[in-house]
């Protein structure tokens, strides 16, 4: 009855309350990890030889340079 009462005035009702807040935990969560995969692509590229690298069409340089600008 109390709920009903509160979902008159917009608040949310009981069943609904805390969505909100998972849902932003989870796309905090989820940004988060998508600018931190780039760091974690860059250091193992770095790890490879020069030679796997041009295989793969990528030069030390750009790498080390892309990496330099995600960590500003």
């Amino acid at each position: 009855m109390l709920t009903a009462a509160f979902g008159e005035f917009g608040v949310a009702p009981a069943g609904s309350r805390g969505h909100g807040v998972a849902r932003r935990a989870v796309a905090r969560m989820t940004h988060t990890r998508d600018r931190q995969m780039p760091r974690f692509v860059n250091g193992y590229q770095l790890s490879l030889d020069d030679a796997s690298l041009a295989t793969f069409g990528y030069d030390r340089e750009t790498i080390e340079r892309s990496a330099v600008g995600a960590l500003i």
